[in-house]
C-alpha cells in the first residue's frame, strides 16, 4: 500500500519543517508495553528506539521508529515468534516551564507485524502473518532538562492499528481479535 509511505514522508517532512524558534531534539528509547494485544498473558520483551524532532513554546513535533521483539507472551499464546516495528509521526502540545517541556501526544504511522504459530513448525501450511497496519497513537509525558543540551524524558503513548482483521493471526490456541496497545518508555534527550 502506498499510503502508509506517504503518511510516513509527510510526518518526517513535518518534524524538519520547524519553526525558527524551534529546538530541534534526538531521543534514543527503551519502550515497554503495558497491555498485551492478546488476552493470554502480558509478557513483553523490553523494545527499543529513536524519536527525533523540534520543540518550541507550545508547539512541537517528533518522528520516532521502535521495535519490539516480544509484545506477546510466546509460550502462553502457542507462538514461535511475534515482533512489531512502529513508525510514527507525532504532534506535541504543551507548555514549557522552565526546565521541564509537558506535553500531549496525537500522531499516526505504520505498524508491521510480524507473527508466526508454533503449530506452523510443523504443519507445512503456516500458521502466521506479515503485514503492515495503519497506526494512531495518542498519549503524553514530560522532558526535563538538565543544562541546556541533555534531559530525560518519560512518555506514555496508546496504539491502535487499524485494518486488522481476526483471521489475520488465528491459531489453535488463541485468536487474536484487535490489536491495540500501551507502552511506556524512558529516554535521554539531545537538543541541538
Amino acid at each position: 500500500m502506498a499510503w502508509p509511505r506517504l503518511l510516513l514522508i509527510a510526518s518526517l517532512l513535518l518534524c524538519l519543517a520547524r519553526p525558527a524558534a524551534a529546538q530541534g531534539f534526538v531521543s534514543p528509547l527503551i519502550a515497554t508495553t503495558v497491555t498485551s494485544p492478546s488476552s493470554l498473558g502480558t509478557a513483553t520483551k523490553p523494545g527499543y528506539g529513536i524519536a527525533l524532532g523540534g520543540i518550541g513554546g507550545f508547539f512541537g513535533a517528533e518522528t520516532e521508529v521502535a521495535y519490539y521483539p516480544e509484545m506477546m507472551d510466546n509460550a502462553a499464546n502457542g507462538l514461535s515468534q511475534n515482533k512489531v516495528v512502529t513508525f510514527s509521526g507525532s504532534t506535541l502540545l504543551g507548555p514549557k516551564i522552565g526546565p521541564v517541556k509537558v506535553y500531549g501526544a496525537f500522531g499516526a504511522g505504520d505498524l508491521y507485524l510480524n507473527v508466526t504459530s508454533a503449530s506452523s513448525i510443523v504443519v507445512p501450511n503456516p500458521q502466521s502473518v506479515s503485514n503492515n497496519y495503519l497506526t494512531i497513537n495518542a498519549g503524553g509525558g514530560a522532558m526535563g532538562f538538565i543544562g541546556e543540551h541533555l534531559g530525560i524524558r518519560g512518555d506514555a503513548r496508546y496504539y491502535k492499528a487499524y485494518g486488522f482483521k481476526p483471521a489475520d493471526v488465528q491459531s489453535s490456541t488463541f485468536t487474536l481479535d484487535r490489536f491495540d496497545f500501551w507502552r511506556i518508555a524512558g529516554e535521554l534527550v539531545v537538543k541541538f
